[in-house]
């Protein structure tokens, strides 16, 4: 799919159950590298957004009339969950873009989006983590500047989250 116009705007009430579907839809490719009940206990974490929502930001991508991606962002990464993260780092969770939409630019579009967010309010790391089983999403960050950080790294089931971070002062887009 081309780049497409992309508008980006913060969740409105009541729209938690919408980020949860596409976060569903888009790690839905990951079922074969889990057995059928470890695959259900992961996506029902993934997808829980509600109970996060006093701690993030949940935002929204949107191509034409839909919804095309999400991701929630913490300007404070400890409230994340997500252990090592560097203290006073802002936090990336869940990055989704719905499979039509994918080749888009809306996953990067809503990284920016992060970015923009933490220099606004003079946050000086930008954290998060991501899988060898997600080659797209890792090859997208290390382009746009994030490192490597494996102090931040962790064991989880079918391999390591591996931590990244981004030095947003330093960041040129």
């Amino acid at each position: 799919m081309p780049v497409c116009a992309v508008s980006l705007r913060d969740a409105r009430a009541g729209e938690a159950g919408a980020a949860s579907a596409i976060i569903r839809e888009a790690y839905e490719e990951f079922r074969p590298l889990f057995s059928a009940e470890a695959f259900a206990e992961r996506i029902e974490r993934w997808t829980e957004v509600q109970a996060c929502l006093a701690d993030c930001e949940l935002i929204f991508a949107t191509a034409g009339d839909s919804i095309a991606g999400t991701v929630m962002f913490y300007p404070d990464g400890s409230r994340s969950g997500q252990g090592g993260w560097p203290s006073g780092s802002a936090g990336i969770l869940r990055l989704a873009v719905r499979r039509d939409h994918r080749r888009s630019g809306i996953a990067k579009a809503l990284t920016l989006e992060c970015i923009r967010r933490c220099s606004e309010r003079r946050i000086a790391t930008l954290a998060l983590h991501t899988t060898e089983w997600m080659p797209v999403a890792k090859a997208m960050y290390e382009r746009l500047g994030f490192v490597r950080d494996p102090d931040c790294d962790f064991a989880i089931r079918n391999g390591t989250a591996l931590g990244y971070r981004l030095d947003v002062a330093a960041f040129r887009g």
